[in-house]
């Protein structure tokens, strides 16, 4: 308002220098339009004044504002803080450290003692269909159930890993008696401990999977088909107890077993050779040797990479070879028909896997020679390829073909030929996938092949081939 005062005052003067009666000479009116001059920029500094200080006052009051802002998020920061602190006490007051690195764990401050949780869901549907008089039959299941325990006690060389699941039966008619629900029985897959003695070499004991068949030694959870192959499920080497030896660098790996056996279920015929080791005590008859050998040669790739069957876009090209070799003999007693009087059994396996970045290819051959003083000599062979592509990030096909044999001079047995097509949709990798599969047997699948576990049945002589379908939800935590 001052300044508007002022400029009136000058323009009014002014125009007084040249009311009537007053000179209009140039040097009347030259010094009074100079003092004008000096008039108005002397308003106008005022006024440029004014506008820095409220300028700054309006700056000052942002200023405030915004410290306020900023104290109030640091004192939401600090509240969630002392909140986790708070939550964490008991266990600090430990030395202890809790949370989720890719699975829940606790550990002692210095890292001297660690557990972790895994756990294993699979929830299945399932249709078969063969000739038979119950030609279609269908039904949910519970196929895995498993939680597993690992870690390490003292130094992170000492390892430990205990893994256990419900069964999936022993439910059915009757199963509710006086309120109480029978049935998922739990058992022991694996309890071991592992030194490792270097960088390479380590030393395991307990019970673990023998190192024999790469298609066993992959977990159930990182297989293409919603299960392994019949051939894997008839031939495989299983569980046992005992030590072995390990040696691992960079594109080699050794593994030497010593154990009770293996968990023999040849040809799905029961115990051929040996018993089933697993959980028995050390009295029980089973071997009087048994020595399991494996080598994988790496030539392109890392070991990350093969601890599945498939190959996202994103992995780099791989390549590992495999060979394995099994040798026992039983101990002298009571076998599956009478009488046992050391059987043999020699087995032998070699396989092939690769990886493209988007899609995998894997190949087995597996053979076992058995002679057992019941059956005479028997020849057990199969072979297994599989294949996968990425049709999408997420979404991938696979196929898989199968064939098989069992020759004993005083039996005659069909061979097995059978193939599958599938997909795998990866919500989250293997930790949310959901697959679907169908199988189509090209032949007779008799009683040494058929796998209820698999979802397959033993075919009458002549009958029309049989149709599994198969789709499942896996979740891994």
């Amino acid at each position: 308002m001052r300044s508007r005062f002022a400029i009136a005052a000058l323009i009014a003067g002014g125009l007084g220098l040249c009311a009537p009666g007053r000179a209009h000479g140039t040097d009347a009116i030259t010094p009074a339009l100079e003092q004008l001059q000096k008039q108005m920029d002397q308003v106008l500094r005022e006024n440029q004044k004014l506008r820095e200080d409220l300028d700054e006052v309006r700056a000052s009051t942002q200023d405030n504002w915004l410290t306020e802002q900023r104290a109030a998020e640091i004192r939401s920061l600090v509240s969630d803080v002392l909140a986790d602190a708070d939550q964490r006490a008991s266990l600090l007051q430990n030395g202890m450290t809790a949370g989720w690195d890719d699975h829940f764990f606790l550990a002692s401050a210095d890292n001297r003692f660690r557990i972790q949780l895994e756990g294993e869901l699979q929830f299945l549907w399932l249709y078969n269909t063969h000739e038979a008089p119950d030609r279609h039959r269908s039904g949910f299941e519970n196929h895995r159930t498993r939680l597993t325990l690992l870690g390490h006690v003292f130094k992170p060389e000492w390892t430990y890993y205990i893994q256990s699941g419900f069964s999936r039966d022993g439910g059915g008619g009757g199963n509710v008696t006086a309120g109480e629900i029978r049935g998922g029985d739990l058992f022991l897959y694996d309890a071991w401990f592992r030194w490792q003695l270097s960088n390479e070499w380590a030393f395991r004991f307990g019970q673990f999977k023998l190192p024999f068949g790469r298609e066993e030694l992959v977990g159930s959870q990182y297989q293409l088909a919603v299960e392994r192959s019949l051939i894997n499920e008839s031939l495989n080497a299983g569980r046992s107890q005992g030590i072995e030896l390990t040696y691992v660098d960079g594109t080699s790996r050794y593994q030497f077993a010593i154990s009770d056996g293996f968990d023999d279920d040849l040809a799905q015929a029961g115990a051929i050779v040996g018993v089933s080791p697993p959980n028995t005590p050390s009295l029980d008859e089973d071997s009087e040797y048994a020595f399991t050998f494996r080598h994988e040669r790496m030539l392109v790739g890392n070991w990350k990479q093969f601890e599945d069957f498939t190959s996202p876009p994103t992995d780099d090209f791989g390549l590992l070879l495999g060979v394995a070799a099994h040798a026992q003999m039983d101990e002298f007693g009571s076998g599956l028909f009478g009488i046992r009087n050391e059987d043999v059994a020699v087995g032998a396996t070699v396989d092939v896997s690769a990886e493209f970045g988007g899609a995998s290819l894997f190949a087995s051959g597996t053979y076992w020679y058995v002679d057992s003083a019941n059956l005479g000599i028997a020849d057990i062979y199969g072979f297994v390829v599989q294949g996968s592509m990425y049709v999408t990030p997420k979404t991938e096909i696979f196929s898989r073909f199968e064939f098989g044999g069992l020759d004993i001079a005083a039996l005659q047995f069909s061979k097995l030929y059978l193939v599958t097509f599938g997909t795998n949709y990866y919500l989250d990798g293997h930790d949310v996938k959901w697959t679907t599969d169908i199988g189509f047997g090209i032949s007779q699948i008799e009683a040494i092949w058929a796998a209820n576990f698999a979802g397959y049945r033993n075919d009458l002589a002549g009958a029309e081939p049989q149709i599994v379908l198969r789709t499942q939800f896996q979740l891994l935590f």
